[in-house]
């Protein structure tokens, strides 16, 4: 029995053997022949993964006596179950086949997965399947495969402790494999425990290096707070495979990360003559020449990047939020591209935004009254579908203030800075439509916490990483 193939495959595979030697041998048969037309005629069909009718042709038919058959019938309706998603009745079914054939390890390894398959997709605790499969595996004919099965469906649960031990006992019985050693570095990068992680991964690295491998090793690395080894590690993955655009990205990042900005540079724009229809190459190049003040070249790259694919967020949200942060007045290209896009998304959550956003300021830029009404609108619109994300809110707040509608301007600025607390220019704006009004406390209140919010706002150097770090999370995103 093949433990890495899923359940109802080997279910199908092994009941077709069995059932039909116990039909076929005089062994006992069925009460009748039309019920054992209709169970051959159900296993064809399971074997064909026509479950649904399958399951109607064995329907209320009875349980065989014999007691092959009977195994037959439990590992059949077991299949048919599993196939049709039922993974609880094809777990039970199993079981009662394991229970008639105590002495077959490969069926009562085969039911003792279907029960832990079920465990683990209901979220119950599996201690007492996983220790009687860790005693089965030492009588197993194929104890390396059904570690390896074991680790694959904890770590698809997410139980990547328990993983770990399973791909380490399948690493002690095949020492020599690089694969397994890197599953198991995985496991363990994946539950955080970085040191385990990386002794696994040099071992495996002894063993056979790879592309995948260094990169796990970066990652290691990166967790581990040696961004020198993780750069090395991941220039080797680009090394390995250097056609693989994901590997120079993972590097770029990495520099980005720790503020290497001229290297980044020096990587993307080599994989941009790699890649020139990469959107994510150009998105990540233009967010890098910003970065190091080069403006026009990063609306260049992300314009190109959002040509490539006109449906693409990610360098259109990145175009509208370097307008809003630059000082330099919007590039009339950046405010057709984000507008644009915002008419043809119109349920995006953030794009409208940025789009009023920039209106607003184009329009307090030249002192434009006539373009007030398509900014309430924008804003407004972007308000409704994404109500508490603070960008249209606080911009919505500006935009009444500059109207000079203080009530309205009062209430999107109160929301605002319970979205968005830490923003010292949102409580100096409802310190300013407070003090309008005549609330002078409340104007007093708004100001101390404006002055609160601006002491935590760090030195240039940090604010930069911090933006840094904000972009590099909406790329990875």
């Amino acid at each position: 029995m093949s433990l890495m193939i899923p359940l109802r495959l080997q279910v199908g595979f092994l009941v077709a053997a069995v059932f039909l030697s116990a039909t076929c041998h005089g062994q006992s048969p069925l009460p009748d022949r039309a019920s054992t037309s209709r169970l051959e005629q159900s296993l064809q069909l399971a074997k064909a993964h026509r479950y649904e009718e399958a399951e109607a042709a064995i329907r209320n038919l009875p349980i065989p006596q014999n007691l092959q058959q009977r195994i037959a019938f439990f590992r059949l309706r077991a299949s048919i179950e599993s196939g049709l998603g039922h993974s609880a009745a094809a777990a039970t079914d199993m079981e009662h086949a394991a229970q008639l054939a105590p002495q077959d390890i490969d069926l009562q390894v085969a039911a003792k997965l279907a029960r832990l398959q079920v465990e683990l997709k209901s979220h119950a605790a599996p201690t007492l399947t996983l220790t009687a499969l860790r005693k089965l595996a030492v009588t197993s004919s194929d104890s390396t495969g059904l570690h390896m099965r074991m680790a694959e469906m904890l770590s698809a649960a997410g139980l990547y402790g328990e993983a770990a031990k399973e791909f380490e006992e399948a690493s002690r019985l095949v020492p020599g494999s690089a694969d397994i050693l890197y599953d198991l570095a995985l496991a363990h990068y994946r539950n955080s425990d970085w040191d385990a992680a990386l002794t696994s991964a040099e071992r495996a690295k002894t063993l056979q290096d790879s592309a995948s491998l260094e990169s796990l090793l970066g990652d290691i690395q990166e967790k581990r707070g040696d961004a020198l080894a993780a750069v090395h590690s991941y220039q080797a993955a680009v090394t390995l495979e250097p056609t693989v655009e994901e590997h120079r990205l993972v590097l770029a990042r990495e520099l980005l990360k720790h503020h290497t900005f001229d290297a980044a540079i020096v990587v993307l724009e080599q994989a941009g003559e790699l890649f020139p229809h990469s959107v994510r190459v150009k998105t990540l190049l233009g967010l890098t020449y910003y970065l190091v003040d080069r403006s026009a070249d990063s609306i260049h790259a992300l314009l190109a990047a959002a040509s490539i694919d006109p449906n693409e967020e990610l360098p259109v949200r990145y175009l509208g939020e370097i307008t809003l942060e630059d000082s330099i007045a919007p590039d009339p290209a950046v405010v057709d591209r984000v507008c644009g896009f915002a008419d043809a998304h119109a349920s995006g959550k953030n794009v409208g935004a940025l789009c009023g956003a920039i209106l607003l300021r184009v329009a307090q830029d030249g002192n434009d009254v006539s373009r007030r009404p398509e900014v309430f609108r924008r804003l407004e619109q972007a308000a409704r579908v994404a109500p508490q994300e603070p960008l249209a809110r606080c911009q919505l707040g500006k935009a009444f203030e500059w109207a000079e509608q203080w009530q309205n301007a009062r209430v999107e600025l109160e929301r605002c800075v319970k979205l968005d607390p830490g923003s010292p220019e949102s409580h100096y704006r409802l310190a300013r439509v407070y003090r309008r009004m005549g609330l002078t406390a409340l104007s007093k209140e708004q100001t101390a916490l404006q002055q609160r919010a601006a002491e935590h706002q760090e030195e240039e150097g940090a604010r930069r990483a911090n933006m840094v770090m904000r972009f590099l999370v909406l790329f990875e995103q």
